[in-house]
């Protein structure tokens, strides 16, 4: 349901906008520095709302400045669209845009997007109010830090502004309303901590953060995040708060201290037992202690940054880890209890054919039994990451600003990414593809069992499971019968076609499965999905028929 626009007339000094897909805490941040300083700051959903709207809400509030958060790389092409829409319908306001991408790339995104006016770079929350402030006198721009923009045809880029040294002096923000998960459970994404300690070649936490003087990670004080989150509680009725820190669990012993200080604000504050939480993680963070102590106060979810079952990939993402401790944290969360994600890339630039059934073996090992849904992806070199460079190096960077890509060094394996797409992206990536279907209805088991909200069935848990150990086999087994296809010195179309066309088959069969299960079990969650048993069927036999007609054309 769109979230309707105040029809309430009144001039705002900026727009900010931004998806929120689990709510922009960076757009939501500077709205309340913003606001705090004086300034009339609006946050507007992309998520909620079409550019029609976004131009009927600028003509409305008549704002001095339209902020876009641009964090993915892939949204660019969205963004200037949107942009020149509103250009060309007479918005004459100050565009500016923020987030990893413009920060890293800012000379490119201002050439690339003339309707932009200017960047800001790396945390915006002191930038932006400066910006406003001087938005009338453009002479004096080359004194803001942390900004870009066009002087005389040329990019100015000026020197970037500090990090913010204490999270805690940043005000309060508002997060918006809670999103409804099953059994009518209420959620909020928070951010205990900014920033990574480590530098995977793949990410560019470490770029966007460590490109600006200050620590490359800080957190907010345990007493006043759980103060936060009780006030949540109790005033908007959230138990499940899904942590989006880039690594929550951080293995030092400053991140140690902090967080058993984190647990025990928490027994004061009253939250043990009465919420649920969700954190990401690296594997080498885990431990059996911590992680008992944290289920005791209602860790029930876990993300771990997997991301390859073969060493020389591992080596590649600069992981500095063994597959043998990725399957091992993975066997701890089984053995605790505690519900399990991975990320997970099936293809890098160092892939070979060795290295994919390396990885599906280890997909075999970790999620065969049905205690995650396996899913994955193919490595993307984003831009300021250590592997764009490397393949920039080495002449094997393609595709464009928006989408950078590269290709393989067994041309083989471009076929077989190439097929493995076609199979797979509606299932991987679709906001109600299998995967991301079977990960919300694990994770929402977990919620409720550790709050005790709703029933917790062993059945039903094992149904589950089996729902899910099915769905991984069908997708591993396509996924290994796929590789001497695309070996094959001719590959066989109709061979290709036919795992298609069962590949579809089964996921079909497992959607239904599953919309049968939360039927019985968790209606509340299946109403999110929108299902419908029988037109979700018809939809599905129409998508595997559209599916075949596709394949047999390409």
């Amino acid at each position: 349901m769109k979230k309707k626009i105040s029809n309430t007339p009144f001039a705002i000094d900026v727009l900010l906008l931004g998806y929120e897909a689990q709510n922009n805490l960076g757009v939501r941040s500077i709205a309340a520095v913003c606001q705090e300083r004086g300034w009339r700051a609006m946050v507007l959903s992309l998520s909620d709302h079409d550019r029609q709207e976004v131009l009927d809400a600028i003509r409305r509030f008549h704002p001095r400045v339209v902020g876009f958060s641009i964090i993915f790389q892939f949204s660019l092409e969205d963004y200037a669209s949107l942009m020149r829409f509103l250009r060309e319908n007479g918005v004459s306001q100050h565009f500016t845009a923020g987030g990893h991408f413009p920060t890293l790339r800012p000379v490119e995104i201002l050439q690339a997007v003339p309707q932009l006016d200017s960047i800001v770079r790396h945390e915006g929350e002191l930038t932006l109010p400066e910006l406003l402030q001087q938005l009338d006198h453009p002479e004096t721009w080359q004194d803001i830090q942390g900004l870009a923009f066009r002087r005389d045809g040329q990019v100015v880029c000026t020197p970037p502004r500090p990090l913010i040294d204490s999270l805690d002096s940043l005000p309060a923000i508002d997060y918006g309303l809670p999103y409804l998960m099953g059994n009518a459970l209420k959620s909020l994404p928070v951010l205990a901590s900014r920033g990574c300690l480590f530098n995977c070649s793949f990410c560019s936490i470490r770029q966007f953060y460590g490109g600006a003087p200050g620590p490359l990670r800080r957190s907010r004080s345990p007493e006043s995040f759980v103060a936060e989150m009780r006030r949540l509680h109790e005033q908007q009725e959230v138990r499940v708060f899904i942590f989006q820190d880039d690594d929550f669990a951080a293995r030092t012993p400053a991140q140690r201290g902090w967080l058993e200080a984190f647990l025990k604000a928490m027994d004061r504050a009253g939250l043990t037992g009465q919420v649920a939480w969700k954190i990401s993680c690296r594997v080498d963070d885990l431990n059996e202690q911590m992680l008992a102590d944290c289920q005791a106060r209602g860790l029930a979810v876990v993300y771990l940054g997997v991301e390859s079952g073969n060493q020389t990939g591992l080596r590649t993402m600069n992981k500095h880890v063994s597959v043998e401790q990725n399957l091992a944290a993975i066997s701890l969360l089984k053995k605790i209890g505690i519900t399990t994600g991975i990320g997970f890339m099936l293809f890098d630039p160092s892939s070979t054919f060795e290295s994919i059934q390396e990885n599906i073996n280890f997909l075999r090992a970790a999620c065969g039994d049905g205690a995650f849904p396996v899913n994955f992806c193919k490595m993307l070199p984003y831009a300021g990451t250590p592997i764009e460079e490397t393949l920039r190096q080495e002449g094997r960077l393609t595709g464009s600003l928006a989408h950078p890509d590269y290709n393989f060094l067994d041309a083989r394996l471009d076929l077989y990414s190439f097929m493995v797409h076609r199979i797979f992206s509606r299932r991987n990536f679709a906001a109600l593809g299998l995967a991301n279907r079977l990960t919300l209805a694990h994770a929402n088991r977990a919620m409720n069992h550790a709050i005790g909200a709703g029933p917790s069935l062993e059945a039903d848990e094992r149904r589950l499971w089996e729902i899910t150990a099915s769905s991984n086999k069908s997708a591993l087994d396509t996924l290994e019968a796929l590789l001497p296809v695309a070996q094959a010195e001719k590959p066989d179309g109709q061979v290709f076609l036919d795992l298609s066309t069962h590949a579809w088959e089964s996921e079909s069969a497992s959607i239904i499965a599953l919309d049968d299960l939360l039927l019985e079990s968790d209606p509340g969650l299946l109403e999110l999905f929108g299902s419908n048993i029988r037109e979700r069927e018809e939809q599905l036999q129409e998508a595997a028929a559209q599916m075949r007609r596709d394949t047999q054309h390409h």
